[in-house]
């Protein structure tokens, strides 16, 4: 029952605490927390020192089930107690909408999570039944990636992993005279983790990479004995109510729309690489990111480097926890799988929202992007982060040629973001070319750390004017400088 526990615990916390890391939460609140922690592995570490040691190992299939336990982890990372990935293969949680709109990715887990906890309490091939629930669900979330058919997705796949860590360790021990089999099965089994966890994020959401682990997942509780009903029958029973009762009260606790105004002839925009909610020294940044921008009041905010659920980054949901601390309802544009890419938040009402993904390019170095936009009153408001590598300019021409195309004839526009490009570089000159303005050009430099600073995010305009552009250094918020420009309309479409 450990695993099963383990995985219902950590999807109720991520919903008590809105998916923020634990170590972002303020000191009065983490401190206990991280105590609590200590002292139950301190209290496990004691129990086990107690009475005679002796060794044991599992046959050959519960040695390939030691194999499958790390590929377990991966799974339920990925989709299986994931729910932003849930709700946003299914459509939801692009926007505009509400902030926190993932929470209802996490009621589908827990739904799942409960589903599995019921069916443990039953005597049937417990096996096959996990094996199925993971392999539909993962395919209805990753392959189907539809609405309804992914959120039934997530919660069979939930399902499907609470049962197979109830299902896969259960394999009969022997007598052994050394850990080694135990040892070498479970070194194997993290070897790939590490395989499928890198090939994944390596490789810009690889999906077969999360198929393999699925895979090795399945075969292992096809094989496995199984385990009969738990020592303590009623405790996956009461699992359930509190599976299902915090995330839902986390949604319906989540408040409710805010409320935009119209929109107005000046406006104050500010373009932001959040750099995936970390700040320069790779320490989570929610909290100082949330004041900087707050400092600076913007009415339209574009954000890049946005995650929202991505295992490497603790999981949380950064955009929807600055669109709850702000107050402002985001449209968001994936690039990376469904979890990673570009967001615009606005004080005033969002219509004709597009999302441009550019040409994949052959070459693993350089990840998937795009650009999404907005109409906001009668400007339009784009945001992008182009490609990254030094000596792919050509590259970067493409993808500004793909913006002014889909956005051609807009007679009043604002494009900003992360061009990862200097200002004398051909790619900012075909803004130029296309009779947008450099409205941030004052402000100066906005690379936080290199020496001298480089000035590679802009915030361009056409048919309208800037006034007061600055840079605003956090290094406590990301690695990037935010560029903030109040904008005039010159004219009326």
């Amino acid at each position: 029952m450990a695993l099963p526990l383990a995985f219902s615990a950590d999807l109720v916390l991520r919903a008590a605490f809105r998916t923020v890391p634990l170590v972002d939460l303020n000191l009065a609140l983490a401190a206990p927390l991280v105590l609590v922690a200590a002292l139950v592995f301190l209290a496990a570490g004691v129990a086990g020192m107690a009475g005679p040691r002796a060794w044991a190992r599992p046959d050959a299939r519960g040695a390939l089930a030691l194999v499958a336990l790390p590929a377990l982890f991966l799974v339920a990372e990925l989709g299986g107690t994931n729910g932003a990935q849930v709700v946003l293969a299914s459509g939801l949680g692009l926007g505009p909408e509400p902030a926190r709109a993932t929470e209802l990715g996490m009621v589908f887990v827990g739904l799942g999570l409960a589903g599995g906890s019921l069916a443990m309490s039953r005597r049937y091939p417990r096996g096959i039944a996990a094996a199925v629930a993971c392999a539909a669900g993962a395919a209805l979330v990753w392959y189907v990636h539809a609405p309804v058919f992914s959120l039934v997705g997530g919660l069979l796949l939930s399902a499907g992993v609470l049962l197979a860590a109830g299902t896969i360790p259960g394999a009969p021990l022997k007598a052994a005279g050394s850990p080694l089999v135990v040892t070498l099965a479970l070194a194997f089994g993290w070897l790939v983790f590490v395989g499928t966890a890198f090939g994944f994020y390596a490789y810009w959401a690889y999906l077969p990479a999360a198929y393999a682990a699925i895979g090795v997942v399945v075969v292992a509780t096809l094989l496995s004995p199984g385990a009969g009903l738990p020592a303590w029958r009623a405790l996956p029973i009461a699992l359930v109510p509190i599976v299902v009762g915090v995330p839902l009260l986390a949604l319906l606790l989540t408040p409710q729309s805010p409320v935009t105004k119209d929109p107005t002839n000046t406006f104050r925009i500010m373009t932001y690489n959040i750099h995936q909610g970390f700040n320069s020294g790779q320490v989570p940044s929610l909290d100082m990111l949330v004041d900087v921008i707050s400092r600076e009041s913007p009415d339209v905010l574009v954000l890049q480097e946005v995650v929202r659920g991505w295992m490497i980054d603790e999981q949380h949901d950064a955009l929807g926890v600055l669109a709850e601390r702000l107050d402002m309802p985001y449209v968001f544009g994936p690039n990376i799988g469904d979890l990673y890419g570009n967001a615009i938040l606005s004080r005033f009402p969002m219509t004709d929202v597009r999302r441009v993904h550019f040409a994949i390019e052959s070459s693993v170095r350089h990840q998937p992007r795009g650009a999404v936009g907005v109409r906001v009153g009668d400007v339009v408001i784009i945001t992008t982060h182009l490609d990254d590598i030094a000596d792919s300019s050509a590259i970067r021409q493409e993808q500004v040629r793909a913006i002014l195309r889909e956005w051609d004839g807009e007679r009043i526009a604002v494009i900003a973001g992360d061009m990862n490009a200097d200002p004398a570089d051909l790619e900012m000159s075909l803004f130029s070319e296309a009779g947008y303005g450099d409205l941030g050009e004052p402000a100066g430099g906005t690379t936080s750390e290199e020496p001298p600073r480089r000035r590679i995010d802009y915030i361009w305009g056409v048919g309208v004017i800037g006034s007061s552009p600055h840079t605003v250094m956090a290094l406590g918020a990301s690695d990037h400088r935010a560029v903030v420009v109040n904008v005039t309309k010159q004219s009326r479409p």
